[in-house]
C-alpha cells in the first residue's frame, strides 16, 4: 500500500512539474507572438529547410535490414527483413494482412508469400521500391513488377509501369514481351496500353509469325488478329502456312476440329493464287475437314475464273490486308536513302500508281480494273519556293491525289509505316492509319503532320535504318461509286 501511495505522489509531482513547464512554454509563445517570431504570414525571413532526400535515404537504408525489423517475408528461397510500418503505409493489402486480427499473418513473426514464378526474381526490386520509392524498369522486368504492384494495390507503381510500357512498346521488337503486355492489359482493362500493343503487333505480324509465341496464342487471339485488315504481311498464303502450324501444334491437338471451324473461315482465300489454293487442297487438314474448307475455296476459284474472263461481281466479301508482295499492287515504296545527307529540295518522292479495286462495280464497267493515284511524299517536309514563298514544314508530309475523272466517289484506307532497327532486328517502329473518300470536290488528301522531322534527325533515331528512312504506304480501295452520267 505504501508503494502505491508513493507511486501516486510521484505522478502528482510529475504533473506539477509538467504544469510549470507548460506555463513557461505558453509564456514563450506569448513573447514570440508579440515580437512577430513564428508568424509565417508576417515574418519575411521565413525559409523552408527541405531534407527530403535525407529522409528517403533513411527509410531506404532499412530495406532488408535487421535493425528494428518486426517481420520476415519469405518469397521462394529468399527471406527479407521487413518492417510492418513501411508495408502498411504503402499497401492496402499489406495493411489488411498485417494489421487486422482476422488474418493469421497479423500475429506471425514470419510470413510466406506465394507469387507467380516470373515475379519471384523481381520481388526484391518490388520490396526495395516500398522503402525507397525507386525502381529500375526494363522491358524484361516491367510486367512481373506490374503484377506485384496490382496484387498488393500500390497504384503509383502500377501507373509508373504502364507509362513505361506505353513509352517502350515500339522500341523493342521482342514480340514475346509485346504479346504478354497485350494479354495483361486486356485482362486489366487498360485501353491505352491495349491500343498501343495491338497496333504494334498488327504492324509487325511478320515477326510474330516467326516466334515460338505464335504457337502459344489462344484461339480467341488468333481469331482477333485474323479478323483484321490491318495486318502487315507478305501474302495470304504465307499466313495460311503459319496458321496450319498453329492448328497442328501439340497444344491445340485436342481442339483441332473446333479451331478449324472457327479460324479457317477467317482466311481470305480469294487473295490467294489458284496454284496456292491447290496446295491447300493437298494438306491433311483439308482432307480431314473438307466440309469447312470447300465452300471458301470453291468461291475463290469462281472469283478467279470471273476475273480471268473480265466478268466482275458487284461485291467481294474478302478485303485486302496490308500485303507487301508486289502481286497485290498495294504496297508503295517511299524509302529515302542516306536521309541526313539529302538536301531538302531533293528529297521529294513522287509515284504514279494504279490500285486494284477492292469492291468491284457492275460488269458494264469491266474495263475499270484499277484506279490511278498520284502519291507524293516529303520525308524532310515540303518545299515549294514560288507558291509557298520558301515555306518549309517541320513535319513529314504525305499527299494523295485521285486521277480518275469518271468516278463519283472512291472510299479508301491507307497505312504508312516507318521501319526501325533494334538488336539487329528490323521492325515497324511507327504506323499512321487514315481513311478518305475521294470525290470530285475532294480529290486530294494531305497529311502534313505524319511525324516531326526532328525525330528523324535525332541521334539514334528509332525511325532510321542504317542511315536510311525506310517507309512504305499501303493504299486500299474499299468501295467505288460510279458517276451516273457515265
Amino acid at each position: 500500500m505504501e508503494y502505491i501511495l508513493g507511486y501516486r505522489e510521484n505522478i502528482r509531482g510529475y504533473g506539477r512539474k509538467r504544469t510549470h513547464k507548460m506555463s513557461a512554454t505558453e509564456s514563450l509563445k506569448d513573447a514570440q507572438s508579440s515580437s512577430g517570431v513564428g508568424n509565417t504570414c508576417t515574418n519575411p525571413s521565413l525559409e523552408n529547410i527541405e531534407n527530403n532526400k535525407l529522409v528517403v535515404d533513411r527509410f531506404a537504408s532499412l530495406f532488408n535490414n535487421e535493425k528494428l525489423s518486426d517481420i520476415i517475408i519469405q518469397v521462394g528461397d529468399e527471406r527479407f527483413y521487413a518492417h510492418k510500418f513501411m508495408l502498411i503505409i504503402c499497401s492496402e493489402v499489406f495493411e489488411a494482412m498485417l494489421n487486422e486480427d482476422r488474418w493469421k499473418e497479423a500475429s506471425q513473426p514470419e510470413i510466406k508469400l506465394t507469387e507467380e514464378e516470373e515475379c519471384i526474381p523481381v520481388f526484391s526490386l518490388f520490396l526495395r521500391y516500398i522503402y525507397s520509392g525507386s525502381v529500375g524498369l526494363t522491358t524484361d522486368n516491367v510486367l512481373p513488377i506490374l503484377l506485384l504492384a496490382d496484387k498488393y494495390c500500390i497504384p503509383a507503381l502500377s501507373t509508373a509501369c504502364v507509362e513505361y510500357m506505353t513509352r517502350h512498346i515500339v522500341e523493342s521488337p521482342d514480340t514475346n514481351r509485346t504479346l504478354s503486355w497485350y494479354q495483361y492489359s486486356k485482362m486489366t482493362g487498360n485501353s491505352l496500353l491495349v491500343d498501343k500493343c495491338r497496333k504494334f503487333i498488327l504492324s509487325n505480324f511478320e515477326i510474330i509469325l516467326k516466334t515460338a509465341d505464335w504457337m502459344d496464342l489462344s484461339k480467341d487471339e488468333v481469331v482477333e488478329f485474323l479478323s483484321s485488315s490491318d495486318l502487315v504481311i507478305s501474302n495470304e498464303f504465307d499466313l495460311w502456312l503459319k496458321l496450319e502450324q498453329w492448328l497442328l501444334s501439340e497444344s491445340n491437338h485436342k481442339d483441332v476440329a473446333l479451331n478449324v471451324k472457327e479460324v479457317v473461315p477467317l482466311l481470305r482465300f480469294k487473295m490467294m493464287q489458284p496454284k496456292q489454293l491447290l496446295e491447300i487442297e493437298k494438306s491433311q487438314l483439308y482432307v480431314d475437314h473438307k466440309d469447312i474448307f470447300s465452300d471458301k475455296i470453291n468461291a475463290a476459284y469462281r472469283y478467279h475464273s470471273l476475273i480471268m474472263n473480265e466478268v466482275y461481281q458487284n461485291h467481294r466479301d474478302e478485303m485486302f490486308r496490308n500485303y507487301m508482295c508486289k502481286f497485290y499492287c498495294l504496297c508503295i515504296d517511299l524509302t529515302l536513302l542516306h536521309y541526313n545527307y539529302v538536301e531538302k529540295f531533293e528529297s521529294k518522292i513522287n509515284h504514279l500508281v494504279t490500285i486494284p479495286v477492292d469492291v468491284v462495280a457492275s460488269s458494264n464497267k469491266k474495263n475499270m480494273k484499277e484506279i490511278p493515284f498520284e502519291v507524293t511524299f516529303w520525308p524532310k517536309g515540303p518545299f515549294k519556293t514560288f507558291s509557298w514563298y520558301g515555306y518549309t514544314s517541320p513535319n513529314v508530309t504525305m499527299s494523295l491525289k485521285m486521277l480518275c475523272k469518271n468516278l463519283s466517289a472512291v472510299d479508301t484506307s491507307m497505312s504508312l509505316i516507318l521501319y526501325g532497327i533494334k538488336n539487329g532486328v528490323k521492325y515497324v517502329a511507327f504506323s499512321y492509319n487514315a481513311t478518305h473518300k475521294f470525290t470530285a470536290s475532294s480529290s486530294v488528301f494531305t497529311e502534313d503532320n505524319v511525324v516531326q522531322i526532328e525525330h528523324l534527325k535525332a541521334d539514334n533515331s528509332p525511325y532510321i535504318v542504317n542511315g536510311n528512312l525506310e517507309a512504305k504506304l499501303f493504299l486500299k480501295i474499299k468501295d467505288v461509286e460510279w458517276d451516273k452520267d457515265n
